[in-house]
């Protein structure tokens, strides 16, 4: 019998023990790579988001502050374009600049740039380069690299659409002016104004092709608006009132107020005083109809005839609550609009009462937005009443925008006079078609990025 061996198997890997602990750190270290480059890769690219959205902030706020200076209406009566735009210390500058304060890029605030063309007045445009150096990386610095940098650019413009052939539209105040400047007179200006005849009154608005029409420079100056049956009231000596009409204006979509459906400061609210008070949506258009059976914005012949005229006192009421003034008159509180002379802007000097609101504005002296801010819609100047109480009022259309900073109400027996410093102005071409350009809720003319060169 064969008696087999008993078989000897001899292990052929024994130089091979610990390799999978060197296989897994290996793959640990490429897993971890990636991971740490991945996190590098998306901080670039969250940062590099973050840059863009600084560089728009910023080109919106400096081209706001080409609106709120006055330039896009009467550049050529403005004192330097230096004032707006140096690229360091003009107002679109600093405006630019004040805007990257809130927002960061990496949790910094990065450097800036900023340079403006004024190559077309009416439309001035500011470009931004924000930069972050130095980005916070994970990766990168296994190989002792410097985080990398990155930048934006945007550019930015207010458009004056007054004499373009693209119309405007705008949330407006219900107040309706006629287009006739009682500042100047004007030979070859405005044959409705004023309605008794003799010397013309300047238009505000060209109503031959929409551009501003600005002899002597309105822009800054002050005009005392008043509730009328009439155009022009010539009865106050020293003063030239512009007669307004309250417009009606639709309860939907409703007025929107601070903290409810309506805002009571003091007086028992109503469509017409929050219209005032608050803000409505509503927008009107260029050669938008008033008065007319298919149109629901319409004169509120209230202003003028029923007990006491009721919306007289409502228009005190509610510019009252609107500017938060404690009195009729100034130096009750509320915001100021500094004058600081021919082609220079109006600076808004933020009121006590505002203060109270919005601690933050306790340190500034000025401030580049205010309540007090209204946008106004005007008509050709034609006497809209047919009776003398204003008891049928004949049709119109919308030629223009005002943006007016109301300093004070006169209050006294409801008369329904405020007096104003004329910021802005907005004409609509009579041929103009397409999408109309929207404004903003306090401005006629608005500011949008556009494509960078």
């Amino acid at each position: 019998m064969f008696r087999h061996s008993p078989m000897i198997i001899v292990a052929s890997n024994k130089g091979e023990q610990g390799q999978t602990i060197v296989l897994v750190a290996i793959s640990l270290f490429a897993l971890l790579s990636m991971a740490a480059l991945a996190i590098d890769v998306t901080s670039m690219y969250v940062a590099s988001t973050e840059a863009q959205q600084a560089a728009d902030a910023a080109a919106l706020a400096g081209a706001k502050a080409f609106v709120t200076s006055g330039y896009t209406t009467y550049p050529a009566g403005y004192a330097s374009t230096s004032t707006v735009c140096n690229g360091s210390t003009g107002l679109a500058d600093y405006e630019a600049q004040s805007a990257l304060a809130a927002n960061t890029v990496a949790g910094v605030r990065p450097t800036i740039t900023t340079s403006c063309s004024f190559t077309n007045p009416e439309n001035p445009t500011i470009t931004v380069r924000v930069q972050r150096p130095a980005l916070p990386v994970f990766f990168a610095r296994i190989w002792g690299a410097t985080g990398p940098t990155v930048s934006a650019t945007a550019t930015a413009e207010a458009y004056n659409p007054s004499g373009n052939t693209v119309p405007s539209e705008t949330n407006v105040k219900p107040w309706l002016l006629p287009n006739c400047n009682p500042l100047v007179t004007d030979p070859l200006g405005n044959g409705n104004c004023p309605p008794s005849g003799g010397t013309k009154y300047a238009f505000f608005i060209n109503q031959a092709d929409g551009s501003v029409h600005n002899p002597g420079s309105f822009i800054g100056q002050t005009i005392t608006l008043e509730v009328g049956a009439s155009n022009i009231d010539t009865s106050i000596p020293g003063i030239t009132p512009l007669e307004f009409y309250g417009l009606h204006l639709p309860s939907t979509p409703a007025s929107l107020c601070p903290s409810s459906a309506t805002v009571d400061c003091g007086n028992t609210p109503g469509p017409y005083y929050d219209e005032i008070a608050c803000f409505n949506p509503t927008q009107l258009s260029c050669g938008e109809s008033i008065n007319s059976p298919s149109d629901p914005v319409y004169v509120d012949n209230r202003m003028n005839i029923g007990s006491g005229a009721p919306l007289r006192s409502r228009t005190d009421q509610g510019t009252q609550c609107l500017i938060r003034a404690d009195n009729p008159g100034l130096s009750q509180n509320q915001d100021v609009f500094a004058q600081q002379g021919p082609g220079l802007p109006s600076l808004i000097q933020p009121g006590a009462n505002s203060i109270a609101l919005n601690p933050s504005l306790a340190g500034a002296s000025y401030v580049s937005r205010s309540d007090s801010v209204v946008t106004v819609p005007l008509f050709d100047g034609s006497n809209l009443c047919t009776g003398g109480d204003c008891s049928q009022v004949n049709a119109t259309t919308v030629v223009g925008f005002l943006q007016l900073g109301i300093q004070d109400y006169a209050g006294t027996g409801g008369t329904g006079s405020i007096d104003a410093v004329i910021l802005n102005a907005s004409g609509c071409n009579p041929t103009a078609t397409g999408t109309p350009v929207s404004g903003g809720n306090i401005s006629p003319i608005p500011v949008r990025l556009i494509q960078t060169p």
